[in-house]
């Protein structure tokens, strides 16, 4: 088939699925998908903070094959993609597909990953150190799917790219799931990137290295969205947020 400017184009791609060309910027009707969904009532602390990340992956019934997604608020300082991969691996998952909306020189442990097959597939905006490199000469088995940030976000409402397990990177959350990025030690300004992902993925886990008092207030996502807490001593450097393409203009 041909696309809008009369470029020859495959029908469907192996590992991707059917190719449609792009119509329009409009999301596509879709049905909330958030599984299995028990809202809770007890009060804060007593059902939704968990001890580790393997007991938040348990949790939420993690298991080969599924999607997970992370934001790249923490640019090249983000700790998260890398310690919830580690702890996928040491659980034995293969064939992950990552839905990270950027990957960073940080993120170089996740080449042994595409290695060894846990993680067979990328989606993302931006890719760039090694773990571009490992793509680029066709260390992972599956297909890299480049969107942009508007487009990974209309592929999540869409349906197109659904996520099973979504893990925010919160510089300040309660025990309740009540998050924010503009408090604590990695404070990183808004959480934007992340807002669709806590709205249509399946499962949501907060993970924090800055756990506060219930409520937590400002709340940009709010405890109707998250399902699980984790509180590890660090969620990233920080000073590493303005880094690659970020400079602080005065």
């Amino acid at each position: 088939m041909r696309n809008a400017i009369g470029r020859e184009i495959p029908e469907s791609v192996p590992g991707y699925g059917t190719v449609r060309p792009f119509i329009t910027a409009e999301a596509a009707p879709h049905e909330v998908h958030r599984a299995d969904l028990t809202l809770v009532s007890a009060p804060p602390g007593t059902q939704k903070l968990l001890p580790t990340l393997r007991a938040a992956l348990d949790a939420c019934g993690a298991r080969d094959g599924m999607t997970f997604s992370f934001h790249h608020h923490m640019r090249n300082g983000d700790h998260v993609l890398n310690m919830v991969l580690d702890a996928a691996a040491h659980m034995g998952l293969k064939n992950l597909r990552i839905a990270a909306s950027s990957l960073f020189p940080v993120h170089a442990p996740l080449v042994k990953h595409l290695q060894s097959g846990v993680v067979t597939s990328i989606y993302t905006a931006y890719a760039a150190g090694p773990v571009a490199e490992a793509i680029s000469a066709g260390q992972m088995e599956g297909l890299t799917v480049l969107q942009t940030h508007g487009g990974r976000a209309r592929a999540i409402e869409s349906g197109e790219l659904q996520i099973d397990i979504a893990f925010i990177a919160a510089p300040t959350a309660d025990d309740y799931g009540n998050v924010n990025g503009v408090d604590g030690p990695s404070a990183c300004g808004t959480l934007g990137y992340a807002q669709v992902d806590a709205a249509w993925a399946k499962r949501v886990v907060a993970i924090t290295d800055n756990l506060v008092a219930y409520p937590a207030c400002p709340a940009e996502i709010t405890q109707d969205s998250v399902d699980f807490v984790v509180s590890v001593p660090s969620i990233g450097d920080a000073s590493q947020i303005v880094s690659g393409t970020t400079r602080v203009y005065r």
